[in-house]
């Protein structure tokens, strides 16, 4: 019963906020970019709770279960989306300013080019919304076996979608600030008692190098080969910067200082999350061994050794992880099917109100498919989005960061490697990933080639997108 009141006392307290803020919304920008207002903290936040999905917290501890230090390599990858971006992407970014990123695949390479990415955005998102759906399912149905499978995707999904379609990235970006307390709480609260309960830090690597010295190893044994290493660092890494989740945070920034620290101070916030994720599963190797299923990892551990009161604070943070990155996805979902699609496609023109409109009716459409979806769907939370992440990052990736880096990167370039990396990712998924990498490895090789090939031996851009992306505006 306590868990049941702990999970239903956050939903509501997230589902209050959500409508709260909502009330600011006035029109399709505040909406889609929460007015390009927030400071570092609701950025911070929201960036944080967004990459800080049921991936992490559920899917990860299950991949840190089966691999120790080994499985460490992926949140390598997301710090370094974060140490790019602070350094030089973010400010860039901010400073071209505008809704999506096929806005700026459109004003850097042209309209093809961002409708098809607008495309490839659009199923993608559905398929982010679904691995979040599939890992509060896995979380709820294992702790709470009274509710179904079925009935915890649609209660969870009717949340997020209803504040989602109400209040845009201004009702995102502080429920989501909200959640990332939560999931910073219950994460910490988990690894206080788990790791005590194995004895301590010192303690769990003594025993793990008797019973499991594989999981010491940083290749967890053979298991995680040098390749699927890099494979996790690039694909998180340089797939991050390819995902459109990330460039509308930046977009919404007050300005471009506060995109680059908001970004410097995620960097380092990561690891306040990944390194108790990783302790909790090493004691958990102790502590309950033989557990197959990844994605019952965390579940059972909060099950097993979690007062009631507190394991509702580590479900809620549970949730909390997925309920932030699903409202942010079915966000961008909904964003890129109108400004990136529906606006560029067809030759009527639309007001404010009715862009508003047609929005949240169309995000509210987007949801229920991914609900309906995901009722079918059995994979694992961390393989779904990993998979997607792999994909899109191996189409956008190289064609965002040229943008930026090379001014001869030109239209066709962009376009060639835009679908030679899309044709790798999808052959390296057909095969079954050889090497056990991830598709963005070999795309990044191929379409960097392309891109440079084919640029070279075609016209280069025009003077007036030389100005616009290298110019003294660009870089204040």
């Amino acid at each position: 019963m306590e868990l049941i009141v702990s999970i239903a006392l956050f939903l509501v307290l997230l589902l209050l906020i959500g409508v709260y803020v909502s009330k600011r919304v006035k029109d399709e920008e505040d909406w889609f970019i929460a007015g390009r207002n927030l400071g570092v903290v609701p950025l911070v936040g929201t960036y944080f709770a967004t990459i800080i999905s049921t991936v992490s917290v559920v899917g990860y501890m299950g991949y840190y279960y089966a691999h120790g230090w080994g499985g460490w390599w992926n949140w390598a990858g997301t710090a370094l989306t974060s140490f790019i971006s602070a350094l030089w992407f973010a400010r860039k970014l901010r400073n071209f300013g505008q809704v999506t990123l096929p806005d700026l695949f459109e004003a850097r390479y042209g309209r093809a080019h961002s409708i098809l990415a607008g495309v490839v955005i659009l199923i993608a998102m559905i398929f982010f919304t679904c691995a979040q759906l599939v890992g509060c399912a896995a979380v709820i149905t294992t702790t709470i076996p009274a509710i179904s499978r079925t009935a915890a995707i649609v209660g969870i999904g009717a949340i997020f979608i209803l504040f989602t379609v109400l209040g845009g990235m201004e009702s995102v970006a502080w429920t989501d600030t909200f959640c990332s307390v939560v999931i910073l709480l219950g994460v910490w609260a988990l690894m206080y008692v788990i790791v005590g309960e194995a004895g301590g830090v010192v303690e769990i690597h003594r025993k793990l190098a008797e019973v499991k010295p594989t999981a010491l190893d940083p290749f967890a044994g053979g298991a995680i080969p040098l390749g699927v290493a890099m494979s996790w660092f690039f694909t998180w890494g340089l797939g991050n910067i390819g995902s459109p989740q990330f460039s509308t945070r930046i977009y919404a920034a007050k300005d471009a200082d506060t995109a680059a620290k908001s970004q410097a101070y995620c960097a380092v916030t990561f690891i306040f999350i990944y390194l108790p994720l990783m302790l909790i599963a090493l004691a958990g190797i102790i502590l309950v061994p033989g557990i197959e299923s990844p994605d019952s990892v965390a579940p059972t551990l909060i099950k097993k050794f979690m007062n009631p009161w507190i394991g509702g604070l580590v479900m809620a943070g549970v949730l909390g992880a997925a309920i932030s990155t699903a409202d942010s996805v079915l966000l961008l979902a909904g964003t890129t099917f109108v400004r990136d699609i529906l606006q560029k496609l067809s030759p009527r023109e639309y007001s404010s109100g009715q862009l508003l409109k047609i929005a949240r009716v169309t995000t509210f459409i987007i949801g229920i498919i991914a609900i309906l979806a995901t009722i079918n769907m059995e994979s694992g939370v961390m393989w779904i989005q990993a998979g997607m992440v792999g994909i899109m990052g191996s189409m956008l990736s190289i064609v965002v960061l040229a943008a930026f880096a090379w001014k001869r990167a030109n239209s066709q370039g962009a376009m060639a490697a835009m679908l030679v990396g899309l044709a790798t990712a999808l052959v390296w998924e057909y095969l079954k990933r050889p090497f056990g990498w991830f598709p963005i490895l070999p795309s990044l090789v191929t379409g960097l080639i392309a891109l440079i090939v084919v640029s070279l031996n075609t016209p280069p851009p025009s003077e007036a997108v030389i100005d616009r992306f290298f110019g003294p505006e660009i870089n204040a």
